[in-house]
């Protein structure tokens, strides 16, 4: 059975993610060496280090998981540490103070993931390489300088650190990674360096200190749910350069009222606080935070983007435009106070969950030139009874006008989708048109008897042709015996003869 897209598309979207983050804190991964090479390490102990031998010198393999605190020596047996292998430290739950040697260059994967305990951690300048989830779950650390060498935040880097408040970012970062700082409850990252130029998808979700959502110009992508519930951001501003404007990134954002623009910015355009793209004929981010119940959408757009409206939970009407073609999905999921829908002649395709989960919807009124309906469009509108699809629609998706009645359920007591009745197809049906068409067959059928007969006579012989005269003279006969009976007259067979 499909999955039930944003009734489900964005929750299924978010909970996979969480999940996937979760597996990736709760998992040990084999030295990075190890992998590539197929090779086994030659490994030896000193002390509470065991280290492997690379190029050049050695990596740091693991540590006693019971250490307290470790001062990282630059140098073992005469050979300099150069890296911190992944998962080195994983699961040292007792560790609570870091020092690396100065010629540490990298630090692999997980490294210090788990290490819940951890309060400082001093990242020499020498590093210019640092892997994902290294510090992920390290929910007592509070503060972290990142070297100057360092210009990717990798995945997940500070994956739910939520003590985390300060970070001291280096002035040639490029790039912040996907979930680099999930649910780091109490981090305000303050201003980022110019020269940013990406930032992943979730990077600052559930950042709640996060007020000011203030980016470099010099930014040109910033991810999907980049800003997933930073709820005290209340205004942003598209950076000049920023060309991909990720799906929902400002998702949960409830006290987000308005949008802006950077002079110079190419792609966008900002209008009463909503923001807009390809020279106003695409409406492509409401700010959920807005305090109007109404809005009406300008003239001239063509497409409502995916989530465009998402979440916005004071409107309660809209006005369409006679242009509007294109509703993207999840457009309106999720806007609970909208109450009726009259969409504009001219409109063509309702894409998936466009409509899903608006509780309050009870009317909706669709134009005779829909052609298609997508999966879940009207899914769990609960107060919407009755709908009329018109005659050009050709395509309805699967559960378009339905909702979980918690009745069925699969074989893990999960609430299966049902349809509900009370959607009624539009026919308008032309009565002459149909007595025309009836009229038409019959007409058809005498043709083909006749040409029938016709074939047949003249492919007969000489012996069936006289056969069939005199059946028909002795059916002549039989009518006229019949007539005088029914007259009472006598017969005279020689005027019938002649």
């Amino acid at each position: 059975m499909k999955k039930l897209n944003l009734k489900l598309k964005n929750k299924l979207f978010f909970w996979m993610t969480v999940l996937c983050m979760l597996l990736n804190c709760l998992s040990f991964t084999v030295p990075a060496y190890a992998e590539e090479t197929g090779e086994e390490l030659e490994t030896y102990t000193e002390g509470i280090f065991t280290y492997a031998y690379i190029d050049g010198g050695v990596m740091l393999y693991s540590c006693d998981t019971g250490t307290l605190a470790v001062n990282l020596p630059d140098e073992t047996n005469g050979r300099k540490i150069l890296e911190i292998a992944d998962g080195a430290f994983y699961d040292c739950k007792n560790l609570e103070y870091v020092q690396m040697g100065r010629y540490v260059r990298a630090i692999g994967e997980s490294a210090f993931q788990n290490c819940t305990s951890l309060k400082a951690i001093e990242i020499s300048d020498s590093v210019e390489r640092i892997d994902r989830y290294a510090f992920a779950n390290c929910p007592s650390l509070t503060e972290v300088k990142l070297p100057a060498n360092i210009t990717d935040i990798s995945e997940g880097l500070f994956y739910n650190c939520i003590g985390l408040q300060s970070v001291t970012f280096p002035e040639n970062l490029k790039n912040i990674g996907a979930s680099a700082f999930y649910s780091c409850n109490l981090f305000d990252y303050g201003q980022l360096p110019d020269g940013l130029e990406t930032i992943g998808d979730y990077a600052f979700a559930f950042c709640y200190a996060v007020s000011n959502a203030e980016l470099p110009s010099t930014l040109t992508g910033l991810g999907s749910a980049a800003y997933y519930g930073c709820v005290n951001i209340q205004e942003f501003t598209v950076p000049a350069h920023l060309e991909n404007l990720g799906t929902l990134a400002f998702l949960g954002c409830v006290n987000l009222a308005e949008y802006s623009v950077e002079a110079g910015n190419p792609t966008y355009i900002v209008q009463d606080g909503v923001l807009y793209k390809d020279n106003m004929e695409t409406l492509y981010a409401y700010p959920c935070g807005k305090p109007d119940t109404a809005f009406t959408i300008p003239d001239g757009i063509v497409t409502i983007y995916d989530a465009a409206f998402f979440s916005a939970p004071n409107l309660e009407t809209v006005t369409f435009p006679a242009s509007l073609k294109y509703i993207g999905a999840g457009a309106f999921e999720y806007c609970t106070a909208l109450k009726e829908v009259t969409l504009p002649e001219g409109l063509e395709i309702l894409y998936e969950n466009a409509f899903a989960d608006c509780s309050s919807l009870t009317s909706v009124t669709l134009p005779e030139s829909l052609r298609g309906v997508g999966d879940y469009v009207f899914y769990a509108c609960d107060a919407l009874k009755e709908i009329t699809i018109p005659r050009n629609c050709r395509t309805i998706g699967d559960y378009a006008f339905g909702y979980t009645d918690g009745e069925e359920t699969d074989e893990n007591g999960v609430a299966l989708p049902v349809k509900i009745a009370g959607f009624k197809k539009h026919t308008n049906i032309n009565i002459l048109s149909v007595i025309l068409v009836i009229a038409g067959i019959a007409v058809l059928i005498l043709v083909i008897i006749i040409l029938v007969k016709l074939i047949r006579k003249n492919q007969m012989t000489p012996e069936e042709h006289e056969a069939l005269e005199a059946s028909e003279l002795k059916e002549e006969d039989r009518q006229y015996q019949k007539i005088l009976e029914d007259l009472n007259l006598p017969e005279n067979s020689e005027n019938h003869e002649n």
